[in-house]
């Protein structure tokens, strides 16, 4: 009888003990992980059977979107209002399209450097025309803040296009290389040191702490695998899964493949690997020392974490399978069926809409009507509370 065999009997005819009952949740917790990774295995696949196709025409409809709207950023009719409208509806798009895990081969960036060319068209043109006076009011402004800075017209004007540019010109001739070291009081700078040094040693004083803790543990489990039955269940493994005396190719590399997990199982004083390994190959009935059992309680509660957390991830990490996952999943085969037809009926929608857009806004009268109209919308939204704050106070 295994041991596994012998916990689920005993459970069934007394109360478990401890080890016993650690043992049987390790398994349902097992199992529970395993089950949840399939059923979105089978969930993504019917997800790319039905929607995958349209998550990509969605994409593709985007980006034709985006260097069609491109296209009339450099029209001099538009409003500052409108043009500004224009450029945040097709960043909004772009970031959409960045964050899409299902464009398929749609590449991006090259759909964002169609709009960034006519983006830094409209800047160099737009620049290009602003007057010497104007250009004198920025040139004082950056003086202000950088005595000594030399800038040409033409630089302010490249600046004014891209304000990155700034920062090569400041570092050019020489500005950011020292920091200003008056900027700080004696007695700020002293307050600042005696909080910087508590915070080290409040730091330190946890590590070692918990230095000192993991050392215990350690102490603890290499004693268990040094003296007492686990040990001897590892010499006997490590007898029998040795890849050398088997001579069967498959098996040698099988054995092979269980011999590291072994090792790796002793090296990291994985007690539970190793009695996994050992009821898998072993027809023992194990029972263990009090003392023993007291050391291994522990490794099977921290086994427990590990696969709460591991299941915590699984419906919380951003792969693609968790991603559909969490979109698409439901009580029953019904709800289920239900969100991939809704989700479907969406995309499409969005589609038909992206194809009127097109085909109407052809004109820079027609797509004015469109900006306007969201122009209108968002004044209507309803004013979030930094925003309201940031018009009462002007921040």
């Amino acid at each position: 009888m295994t041991f596994l065999k012998n916990v689920k009997q005993q459970a069934a005819t007394k109360t478990p003990s401890e080890l016993e009952r650690l043992w049987q949740r390790i398994e349902k917790h097992t199992k529970r992980n395993a089950n949840f990774d399939i059923k979105k295995q089978i969930l993504f696949s019917q997800f790319q059977e039905q929607v995958e196709h349209h998550e990509q025409i969605q994409a593709q409809m985007i980006a034709e979107q985006i260097i069609h709207f491109s296209k009339f950023i450099q029209r001099k009719s538009l409003t500052i209002e409108q043009r500004n409208e224009l450029v945040d509806w097709i960043n909004e798009d772009l970031d959409y399209l960045s964050e899409h895990p299902f464009i398929g081969e749609l590449n991006v960036e090259e759909v964002s450097q169609v709009f960034q060319s006519y983006l830094n068209k409209y800047n160099q043109d737009t620049v290009s025309t602003i007057p010497s006076s104007e250009l004198n009011i920025l040139r004082n402004m950056l003086q202000q803040d950088f005595p000594g800075l030399k800038l040409t017209d033409d630089e302010l004007r490249e600046i004014t296009a891209d304000p990155s540019l700034l920062y090569k010109h400041l570092d050019e001739q020489g500005f950011g290389e020292e920091k200003d070291d008056e900027a700080f009081s004696a007695d700020n700078m002293h307050y600042e040191q005696d909080e910087d040094w508590d915070d080290f040693f409040d730091q330190h004083e946890r590590f070692d702490r918990d230095e000192i803790k993991q050392q215990k543990n350690n102490s603890k489990l290499e004693k268990l695998f040094k003296g007492s039955q686990l040990n001897k269940m590892y010499k006997r493994l490590a007898s029998k899964l040795h890849p050398d005396k088997e001579s069967d190719l498959a098996k040698k590399a099988e054995k092979h493949e269980l011999m590291q997990q072994l090792v790796q199982a002793r090296k990291e004083k994985d007690g539970f690997t190793l009695l996994q390994l050992y009821i898998s190959h072993f027809d023992d009935d194990v029972d263990f020392d009090e003392e023993t059992k007291a050391n291994l309680i522990p490794l099977l509660q921290n086994k427990i974490i590990e696969l709460n957390e591991q299941h915590r991830q699984q419906k919380e990490s951003n792969d693609q399978y968790t991603i559909v996952w969490r979109k698409f999943n439901g009580r029953s085969k019904a709800q289920i069926k239900d969100n991939f037809v809704n989700h479907l009926a969406a995309l499409n929608n969005e589609c038909d809409e992206i194809a009127k857009r097109l085909e109407y806004c052809t004109t820079v009268k027609s797509l004015k009507e469109e900006l306007n109209n969201r122009i209108m919308n968002k004044r209507h939204m309803p004013m979030s509370l930094e925003a309201a704050l940031e018009n009462m106070f002007n921040f």
